[in-house]
This record gives C-alpha cells, sequence and structure tokens, in this order.
C-alpha cells in the first residue's frame, strides 16, 4: 500500500521574512501551478493575500513548518523570481515611498500602482491595498504587511 499522498507539483520560491518580534528567516514558499498566468505560477502577492492563516514553508538547512501569516512584517523575493509578477504593460504608476513601520524600521522602495478611476490618491492606494503591499527595493520586492505600517512618506 502507498504511503504518499499525491501533491501537485509546485515551484519552490526563496524568500527572507521579518517577524513580528524582529528575527528574520530564509526560507522557501511553494507556489501552486497557474496555468491563467504569464510565469505559470500562483505569485506571491495572490498567496499572501488568500484567506489562509498559516503558510506551509521549508526552512534554510532542510526541515518545513506553518508560519503564521498575522507574525509576517516583511517578505522579501526576487524581483525577477518565480514568486513576482511581470510589471504593467501601460497605466501604471511609479512612486518613491517611505513605509515607516510601527516598529520604528523604514522600507523605501518604489510602489507601482494601477489608478483606477476616481481613486488615484495615495491614500486611495493604500485604502485599497489588501494585507501586503509590495515595494520595490534594487533587485527584491518587498511585501509590508499593511497593518504594520504606521506612516507612509512620498
Amino acid at each position: 500500500m502507498n504511503d504518499t499522498i499525491p501533491r501537485r507539483t509546485t515551484t519552490p520560491c526563496a524568500a527572507t521574512v521579518q517577524l513580528d518580534h524582529g528575527s528574520e528567516l530564509d526560507v522557501t514558499f511553494w507556489l501552486l501551478p497557474d496555468p491563467h498566468r504569464e510565469r505559470g505560477v500562483t505569485p506571491m502577492r495572490v498567496l499572501l493575500e488568500e484567506d489562509r492563516r498559516f503558510l506551509p514553508i521549508g526552512l534554510a538547512g532542510g526541515g518545513s513548518c506553518l508560519l503564521s501569516r498575522d507574525a509576517l512584517v516583511t517578505v522579501s523575493i526576487e524581483a525577477d523570481g518565480p514568486g513576482a509578477e511581470p510589471a504593467a504593460a501601460e497605466g501604471a504608476a511609479l512612486d518613491l515611498v517611505t513605509l515607516h513601520l510601527v516598529s520604528g524600521a523604514e522600507v523605501s522602495g518604489v510602489l507601482t500602482t494601477t489608478a483606477l478611476e476616481g481613486h488615484g490618491r495615495m491614500s486611495d492606494v493604500f485604502n485599497l491595498a489588501g494585507r501586503f503591499v509590495p515595494v520595490g527595493v534594487g533587485s527584491k520586492l518587498v511585501f509590508v504587511a499593511t497593518s504594520r505600517i504606521a506612516r507612509v512618506s512620498f
């Protein structure tokens, strides 16, 4: 009798996560296939916005665990890696922002948005954002938990 459960093929996405108590972990998220997307996998943005309270991750050096989404402050991935989404072709606006976190830390980078009619102000962008907002920081894409943002400068 076979003891293994068949699982869908996943794509590993290396990330560094910062937790609410300040520690950082190098982890691997497993992205599910999505044939309707350009890269063929579910992007990190979608994974972070799902209703799951705990996310399965792989730990550096082996092993795995479940990580509480509520404990996440930031998730950093390669901007051209499998978890990133292709840049919007048209209608996108770029803004330099500094996100001042409740912990006192700051994340500065490029915020890419596509304005919805009647919702073009920066306050609209952040009020319409989900649980995380992605900011380009060098070669990284950093997803910042909106619940951890105290102030936004732009």
